[in-house]
């Protein structure tokens, strides 16, 4: 699929004012309608010119856009990491300031940038394209075509070009899958691997984000004894998809087949944790970890783990930035808070959702005792988008959602 063109977010993030700022917000809502209508020099100056405006966040996103139209880059760049400073959560200076490091060819450090504005607003089309855009620059197949879904999942202007080229892509390529989908079926009636498993790569080749197709081809390469490569297809299913006991064993024993005893370890201590004492599995794993101990007396070896994650890291690839950090700490046997951090900001990077989802459901009953009943129906409404099914939150914010309509309404026709 094509690259499309990268526009720039230059929105506000939603501003509440008390009451005593309401000249503030009169100025701050002259001073977008000016920037909106093209007289950016006008708005420039009446945002720089109130302290109110110039010492917020969202002020210096509004001022950074401001001086990126008039064409000084370096004066808006600074302008939106100011607005960070103030407030980290104002994610549409990341998306600016990512868009910016892309122009200057800067892709890693844009990618690096849109993250963490993803990490506030997953929701976000923009953001969700821009990293679908470039994923598929650096042809990260998987990450490029969840993102591509993300976008057209959220984006709300479903009548734009933008919307309606890759709905239409998208499209044919699952109609393709369908077709290869159904094939699969009638050479199962006949029982010919080598037919399916052709199929099953042209299915992932046709749409990459096919978890069970994975998997699938995993099975058949292992069991054809090509080892290898069943370990390149089970590797994708743990490092991009929820997975099971099973897979972290399967690819544990193919690190033993292949002599890479390290991984082979660390994968077996990963499976351990999951398997229940006492099963004829739990001793097998406990006595391969034994045998493999040897490992923990390799500083060299060890090393490489620690700067494979920090390569992984520098190209973007989280996911296998996230597995080289933890086996480093499984081979190290060490606890080492910088490294965790990093592992779990990474985690977050790879699926924000149900991080955002639970801060936000924390949100509620402080909204609702505070009678912030709007702000509350808001949050309700992010929780139903980004949780996409019915699970504890979901249904909470569909009942906490339900009950402030019903007093919006009261308050509305009766003034209680």
């Amino acid at each position: 699929m094509e690259n499309t063109d990268i526009n720039n977010v230059m929105g506000l993030s939603a501003v509440e004012f008390n009451d005593g700022e309401s000249v503030s917000a009169d100025k701050t809502k002259r001073a977008y309608e000016f920037y909106e209508t093209g007289r950016y020099s006008e708005a420039l100056s009446l945002a720089e010119a109130d302290s109110q405006i110039s010492s917020s966040s969202f002020g210096q996103v509004l001022i950074g856009n401001c001086y990126r139209s008039l064409n000084d880059k370096d004066k808006a760049i600074a302008h939106w990491k100011k607005a960070v400073e103030i407030s980290p959560l104002e994610y549409t200076a990341y998306i600016n300031i990512g868009n910016e490091l892309y122009k200057d060819g800067n892709l890693n450090e844009a990618i690096y940038n849109w993250h963490l504005a993803c990490t506030i607003m997953p929701e976000n089309p923009t953001v969700n394209l821009n990293l679908a855009n470039a994923y598929n620059r650096k042809n990260s197949r998987i990450k490029a075509t969840k993102y591509f879904e993300k976008y057209l999942l959220y984006e709300k202007r479903t009548t734009s070009p933008e919307y309606f080229k890759i709905k239409h892509a998208f499209a044919n390529l699952t109609a393709k899958v369908d077709f290869y989908a159904k094939k699969v079926e009638e050479f199962k009636l006949q029982k010919d691997l080598k037919s399916i498993a052709a199929l099953y790569l042209k299915m992932i080749a046709t749409y990459a984000n096919l978890p069970a197709i994975y998997a699938n081809i995993a099975e058949i390469f292992y069991f054809d004894k090509n080892y290898q490569k069943a370990l390149e297809f089970y590797l994708l299913v743990y490092l991009y998809y929820p997975h099971t006991t099973k897979i972290l064993l399967e690819i544990a024993n193919l690190y033993f087949i292949l002599g890479q005893n390290s991984y082979s370890y660390v994968y077996y201590k990963r499976a351990i944790d999951l398997l229940p004492q006492g099963t004829s599995y739990y001793s097998k794993v406990k006595l391969k970890i034994a045998s493999l101990s040897f490992v923990l007396k390799d500083p060299e070896l060890i090393d490489s783990h620690l700067q494979k994650a920090r390569d992984a890291e520098k190209d973007n690839d989280y996911e296998l930035a996230i597995d080289e950090y933890e086996n480093y700490l499984l081979l190290s046997e060490s606890e080492n808070p910088d490294i965790q951090q990093t592992i779990d900001k990474y985690k977050l990077f790879a699926n924000p959702e149900p991080f955002v989802i639970n801060v936000l459901y924390n949100q509620i009953p402080d909204l609702m005792n505070r009678k912030k009943l709007h702000a509350c129906v808001e949050v309700c409404d992010r929780i139903m988008l980004l949780g996409q099914g019915h699970t504890k939150e979901v249904m909470y914010a569909m009942k906490c959602k339900a009950e402030c309509r019903r007093i919006i309404v009261a308050r509305e026709q009766f003034g209680v």
